[in-house]
Order: C-alpha cells, then sequence, then structure tokens
C-alpha cells in the first residue's frame, strides 16, 4: 500500500496455518455440496426453461460479486496482517467497495431491458441483481476482515451458514408455492446472504470481534484512494476469470432465439453445475501452494520452478484424460440423478466441459505462481487471452451449444498456455538483464 510502511505479511506459525487451512477447506467443501443442493431444488421445482434463467442470474451473481469484490477480500486481509497495521481500514474497503457497488447498480439500470431478456422477461430477477450488488459490498468486505482478523472458524461459519440458508429459502419455496419461478429462487439468494453477513458487519462496524494473530495499529490512516489503487490491479484479472467461468450461462439464454435452445440452456447449466464441483477444492489449494511458490520464487531455483510448472501440466493433461472417460460415461447418469432426467445432455457434451475445467484449473494454479512472483499484469494477460479466444469462438459457431462448450475448453486452455510461457520467459528475460 502507496504512503504506509510495513508492506511484508507477517509469518503464521505452520500449525496454526494448517489448522486454518484445514478448517476452511471443509467449510468450502461443505458448502460447495450444500450449494448444488441449492441449485438441485430448484432445477426439481421449475422447468428446464426457467431454470436457464435462473441460471443466467446465478452466473452473473457470481461475475458481479466474485469478479468485482474478490479484490478488496483479499486486500483487506492483506492490509489487516501487515505489521503496524493502518487505521480507518474498515471504513475505507467499506466506501471503496460501496463505490463499486453504485457503479455496478448504474450498470443494471442501464441493461436492464438486455438483462431482463436473459432473465426469462423476470424484472424482479434484475431488481434482485442490483439489491445483490450492494450486499456484496458488505459481505465480501467482512469475509476479507475475518481473514485479516484471524477469525478463521467464524468465516467457516458465515460460509456454511450463507448455503444452509440458501437451502432452507429454497426448499421452503419449493414446498409452499404451487408455481415458483426463476424470479421468486432469485430473491432466495439475495435473503440468504444478506441475514448471514449483515450481523457479521455489524459486529465489526462495532468492534465486537475477538481479534486473533493481529499487528498493533500504527500511525498511519489508510484512505479510499490508497484502497482504490490497491485493488484496481487485481480487478481486471478477476473479472475476466469470473467471465470466463460464468459468461456462458448468462449468454446462452440471452442468445437463444426458440423453445428449444432455451431448454438446451437449462440443461447446459445443469450439466455445467456438475462439471465444475472440482473448483470447489481449488480456492485452499490456491492458499496452500501460494506461501511455498512464493519462497521457491524468492529463492532464485529456476529449475525448481521448471519442475512444479511441469508437476502442474502433467497433473492437468492427467485429469483432462479423465475427464474425457469420467465426462462422457459417468457424466449424463450423474446430471440425470441430481437435476432430473429433462436436463440430461449427451457425453460428448459433459466431456466437453469437464475437460475445460481442467483446463481453468490449470490456468488458476498457473496464475497462482504468477501472483506469487509479483507479476499482476501479467496474470491480467492470462486471463484475457482466454476471454478473447472464448468470445471469437462463441460468436463464430453456429450451434449455440455447442459454440459455449468449445468456448469454455478453448479459452481456459489457452489462457493455461499463455500463463505457463509467461512464467517461464519472465524469469529468463530477467536473468538476461541481470547479466547486463
Amino acid at each position: 500500500m502507496p504512503g504506509c510502511p510495513g508492506r511484508s505479511v507477517l509469518a503464521s506459525s505452520t500449525r496454526s496455518r494448517r489448522r486454518s487451512l484445514g478448517l476452511v477447506g471443509l467449510a468450502i467443501v461443505g458448502s460447495g455440496l450444500l450449494v448444488n443442493a441449492y441449485l438441485a431444488i430448484i432445477a426439481r421445482t421449475i422447468s428446464a426453461a426457467e431454470y436457464a434463467y435462473f441460471g443466467a442470474f446465478w452466473s452473473l451473481v457470481l461475475v458481479t460479486g466474485f469478479g468485482m469484490f474478490l479484490p478488496i477480500e483479499q486486500e483487506t486481509a492483506r492490509l489487516l496482517q501487515v505489521p503496524d497495521r493502518p487505521r480507518g481500514l474498515l471504513r475505507a474497503s467499506l466506501l471503496t467497495a460501496a463505490s463499486l457497488a453504485a457503479g455496478q447498480v448504474v450498470l443494471v439500470a442501464a441493461a436492464a431491458p438486455w438483462l431482463a431478456r436473459a432473465f426469462g422477461g423476470h424484472a424482479s430477477s434484475v431488481v434482485a441483481i442490483a439489491v445483490l450488488c450492494l450486499i456484496s459490498a458488505g459481505q465480501f468486505v467482512v469475509r476479507g476482515a475475518l481473514v485479516g482478523l484471524d477469525r478463521m472458524d467464524r468465516y467457516a461459519l458465515v460460509m456454511v451458514l450463507d448455503t444452509l440458508l440458501r437451502v432452507a429459502f429454497a426448499g421452503a419455496v419449493a414446498l409452499l408455492i404451487a408455481d415458483p419461478g426463476s424470479s421468486t429462487f432469485a430473491w432466495t439468494l439475495v435473503a440468504a446472504v444478506g441475514l448471514s453477513h449483515a450481523p457479521q458487519l455489524y459486529l465489526l462496524a462495532t468492534r465486537r470481534v475477538r481479534l486473533g494473530s493481529v499487528p498493533a495499529m500504527g500511525e498511519c490512516t489508510v484512505t479510499v484512494g490508497k484502497v482504490r489503487r490497491a485493488v484496481a490491479p487485481l480487478l481486471l484479472g478477476s473479472l475476466c476469470a469470473q467471465v470466463l467461468l460464468n459468461g456462458p450461462p448468462v449468454l446462452i439464454p440471452a442468445l437463444a432465439t426458440n423453445e428449444a435452445e432455451i431448454t438446451r440452456a437449462g440443461q447446459f447449466i445443469a450439466a455445467f453445475t456438475l462439471a465444475r464441483v472440482p473448483l470447489f477444492l481449488v480456492v485452499p489449494l490456491q492458499t496452500a501452494l501460494l506461501p511455498s511458490l512464493t519462497a521457491l520464487l524468492h529463492s532464485g531455483d529456476r529449475a525448481a520452478l521448471r519442475r512444479v510448472m511441469l508437476h502442474i501440466a502433467i497433473g492437468i493433461v492427467g485429469l483432462g484424460v479423465a475427464a474425457v472417460v469420467l465426462g462422457y460415461f459417468a457424466g449424463p447418469p450423474l446430471v440425470g440423478l441430481i437435476f432430473g432426467k429433462s436436463y440430461v445432455l449427451g457425453g460428448r457434451d459433459v466431456a466437453l466441459l469437464a475437460v475445460g475445467v481442467a483446463g481453468y484449473i490449470g490456468l488458476v494454479l498457473v496464475t497462482q505462481v504468477l501472483v506469487a512472483a509479483v507479476r499482476h499484469r501479467l496474470v491480467a494477460w492470462s486471463w484475457l487471452s482466454g476471454v478473447a479466444v472464448a468470445a471469437v469462438i462463441l460468436f463464430t459457431v453456429p450451434d449455440l451449444l455447442l459454440a459455449a462448450e468449445l468456448a469454455f475448453l478453448a479459452g481456459s486452455v489457452t489462457g493455461w498456455l499463455v500463463g505457463t510461457l509467461l512464467v517461464l520467459t519472465t524469469g529468463r528475460r530477467e536473468r538476461e538483464l541481470q547479466r547486463a
């Protein structure tokens, strides 16, 4: 953070780190299972066409939430762990997040006609997106503050409570409302996120959250401008990551021209939801890898770095082969079991999506190497290359469903290969400059 002393993060004990990582990892796995239960309840309550509209809403929520506010969560957590941590951080983070949310609400209002089409004509779903933009501003600041204050137990609790409320509200709607639409379920998400995070925001604001291993406050006071400048380099990569992952489910219902394509869009979203289950393990894996990668890069051992990149490549290729086999043979029966027979796609479709997920995991891991090397602009280039390739394929392949599958697959693999190339060539250029 410019102008604030002590940028380096304090090292925690190995035992504490493993315990915290294990706790959050369990919460992530549990939340992932609950989220899939939430989506399965919705899919079995409404038609495939209506589920396509909910899927568009769901995916756009991830873009506007994770894509916009995850960098604020990360920077809030980081600044709470630096020596002489700055004063006024929670206020500055909240105001920065609120300004981003206000901009999002303006964009939602401007794009309301297009969004209404993507949501099946449900104006209330457009309003729900706007409300979630505002709620997400507080949600991600709360998450970052809890991580930074070393309250991983509460962080895990909030994560699980959020998904439990989603399942409870969706189950209540399915049982109590005769013919609910996708917009009704959209508001279950708004209620769950708001109710699970608002009490924590109040406790943080009133300083009623017990501190963990947190450095003492210094003399520096952080400003909104400083937080904004720190977040900006991370924002582009974060948005591109969410657009690549969640863009196709939003665009397919909007681009569908008839009832058959809308039904296939619902089937695509169900299959994509199942194929993305391995991604729930990526978050704790990133956390576990980052300290080791940082130490490796600072040691200057290029041979070890090349071995890491080779191991990532071998692992992703092996995962891709397994994805082809499992997606083709086991994918359709699993989709039918979880979401219902009306959502079943062919084995080829599920296999393409599963291989795309393998490529996306490779891209995430390679960009973590770039983050550890403090190459944030190169992280953005990796994601941008994937989004660019995906966009070209999505709008050139005539079959809408196949276009979405190939766009995600090619975009993920392209980003992974570009990221790998940037990791290897960046180190080479640095050595050449040092010799010169």
